[in-house]
């Protein structure tokens, strides 16, 4: 059948309103799909530069530590408040805190020779000074008294400190540390004699591969100035450590309204970073 002109008219006006809306369908879902495109991108853009300047301020760090303070670094402190620095298109704050290895809540555990009631090796690892570990026998060189630590993952050691109860007069007088890969055969690091102090801190040559520490105690003395009468001759631990840092940073990209948050924690002579936390963790700014 044959249209006439004004049928013929209104089929080519309605062929071209289905084919100008088709083209416009294709338009916004092309323009749509672009939009999406470019805000993922804008997101890796936006993280990568979170990313590059967290990990130029975690390289900062570990120079701020390992420089010497005449040097404009802050040397083996490892004790920092929260220090902002501008850095590219952003800024980064570092903090660094002590941190302790051999903490229960760490992931490490405590065993020893001998446990004295409820005084059980598990209470120099507690985080309370307020507990603390005791020896059955009073050590000598040829029956020791050892409390020994097990870590839940292999280290560079270089520093380990105990503490004694503020109660007690007895503190380890001869003793040494000791560390292991294996837990069968150690390695003395430190050996010390004469010691009077209820709180000791002790540095060594850093060593690898250290999945056991180890106390040895030898003997034990009068803790000096004297705090009363001579007490119990046993070995009392309060508190033991095998110190590191925290380092946690916090960078920000100018303009792009995301941030990065990286926590590490770190031992105390090589910055070698262990049991990463939120590392490389990239989420909206606050």
């Amino acid at each position: 059948m044959k249209l006439s002109w004004p049928g013929q008219r209104g089929a080519v006006m309605l062929f071209t309103f289905i084919v100008m809306t088709t083209l416009t369908a294709v338009t916004v879902t092309f323009l749509s799909m672009s939009a999406i495109q470019i805000k993922a991108k804008g997101d890796d853009i936006a993280s990568s530069k979170a990313l590059w300047l967290a990990e130029a301020g975690l390289q900062k760090a570990a120079w701020n530590l390992k420089t010497p303070v005449a040097s404009g670094g802050q040397g083996e402190d490892w004790v920092s408040p929260g220090t902002t620095e501008n850095l590219g298109n952003g800024s980064y704050t570092m903090a660094v805190a002590r941190w302790d290895f051999a903490l229960a809540a760490n992931g490490s555990s405590a065993t020893a020779t001998s446990e004295q009631g409820a005084n059980v090796a598990a209470n120099a690892i507690d985080a309370s000074d307020a507990t603390y570990w005791e020896s059955v026998n009073q050590p000598t060189p040829a029956n020791p008294e050892e409390i020994i630590i097990t870590f839940p993952y292999t280290l560079i050691l270089n520093k380990a400190r105990f503490l004694i109860p503020s109660a007690t007069n007895r503190v380890p007088r001869n003793y040494s540390w000791q560390v292991s890969t294996d837990g069968i055969t150690y390695t003395t690091v430190v050996n010390v004699v004469n010691n009077e102090n209820p709180d000791v801190t002790d540095s060594f040559s850093a060593v690898s591969n250290v999945n056991y520490l180890k106390l040895k105690v030898t003997s034990v003395g009068i803790v000096t100035p004297p705090r009363g009468g001579p007490g119990v001759p046993r070995v009392f631990i309060a508190a033991l450590e095998a110190l590191g840092s925290k380092i946690t940073l916090t960078a920000s990209v100018n303009g792009l309204n995301r941030r990065i948050e990286q926590t590490v924690v770190a031992d105390d002579a090589t910055q070698t970073a262990f049991d990463q936390i939120d590392w490389n963790e990239i989420f909206p700014a606050s």
